[in-house]
């Protein structure tokens, strides 16, 4: 179900450019599926009037060079969180922007300080805590967003040995009905190596220039000759100058345009959250199939007859050097 953009709203380019408001509006939050949204970052700011901020837990610690950090999930002294919130889910209120799923409740778990520094063990911890019954399952968080990233050499003589043990909390919750999504990385090389995007049960989210049309110049990506499984975890999304909330204490304004794969992955996590909501992706589904009703909407969207061109010059129609960068992500549902 479709309701009308409310007037006074911003449309960031993102948003319009995946379809998530188009001229019937935009999908209606208010009804269907309850699912939240788990935002795995710097925290986010819960004064923000935009966002729909239901709750948070904190496995970060303080910073130790910004003495005033605090650890409480409610607060996002790096802004990064809160910026990322508003892609997935900026309220449609007539202030401000408007998210991807607009007004989706939007949990924090915080794992970065003030400087965006964090560990990825605390990221393990808060994954852990998401798939279980008393955690994340109780507060219907059926998504994570993650934009972060950590790196671990492939050449390396352990480093299968490493992948499996980081990414066996993600596997689980993957089993147990949580898509996860997370920032293929800025570093325009391949992906492989970085973690959280490397891991099997993980969606990679890479970027795409909406001026060019292309993959942003600073977008990671995957190697076209990675498998076909492989490339079932990976999408694109609109990476440049995203426009969203950010944290009070970053700008008093309280919006931003920020670049990067961080914030091409809200938008995906977005569109999971309204195929959540709607019932297409029905409850007791896996991660994985989460990921493939998105995919498969993105491959329709592609080649619809009778609408407007959709892609990108290097999606997989049009792959360039070698570069597999994904579909690009369809707000379908």
């Amino acid at each position: 179900m479709m309701v009308p953009v409310v007037s006074g709203e911003t449309v960031p380019d993102g948003v319009r450019r995946i379809e998530a408001v188009t001229a019937a509006g935009i999908a209606d939050t208010t009804t269907g599926v309850d699912v939240t949204v788990g935002v795995m970052d710097s925290g986010v700011d819960a004064t923000h009037p935009d966002l729909n901020y239901v709750g948070g837990t904190t496995w970060s610690a303080a910073s130790k060079k910004k003495t005033y950090d605090v650890t409480n999930p409610d607060v996002d002294y790096y802004g990064h969180g809160t910026h990322v919130a508003g892609i997935i889910g900026a309220r449609n209120n007539g202030l401000g922007v408007v998210g991807v799923a607009a007004g989706i409740p939007l949990y924090s778990l915080k794992i970065l300080d003030a400087d965006g520094a964090g560990a990825l063990s605390s990221a393990m911890d808060a994954v852990n805590w998401v798939a279980s019954a008393s955690g994340g399952q109780s507060r219907r968080i059926r998504i994570i967003n993650m934009s972060f990233a950590g790196y671990v050499d492939p050449t390396s003589p352990d480093y299968q040995a490493t992948l499996d043990m980081f990414c066996a909390p993600f596997n689980d919750a993957n089993k147990a009905g949580v898509a996860i999504f997370a920032a293929a990385g800025n570093y325009g090389s391949s992906y492989r190596g970085y973690l959280p995007a490397s891991c099997p049960s993980v969606m990679a989210v890479t970027a795409v220039d909406s001026t060019s049309n292309r993959p942003a110049s600073f977008s990671s990506w995957l190697p076209d000759s990675a498998t076909a499984a492989d490339k079932a975890t990976v999408m694109a999304a609109p990476g440049t100058a995203i426009n969203s909330t950010i944290s009070f204490s970053v700008d008093p304004s309280g919006y931003r345009e920020l670049s990067g794969t961080s914030s091409a992955t809200p938008h995906v996590a977005g569109v999971a959250a309204t195929c959540i909501k709607s019932g297409t992706c029905a409850a007791g589904i896996t991660g994985s199939q989460v990921y493939a009703a998105l995919q498969a909407a993105a491959s329709e969207r592609r080649t619809l007859a009778g609408r407007p061109a959709f892609g990108f010059t290097g999606d997989p129609a049009s792959t360039i050097n070698g570069k597999y960068m994904g579909n690009m992500i369809w707000a379908k549902f």
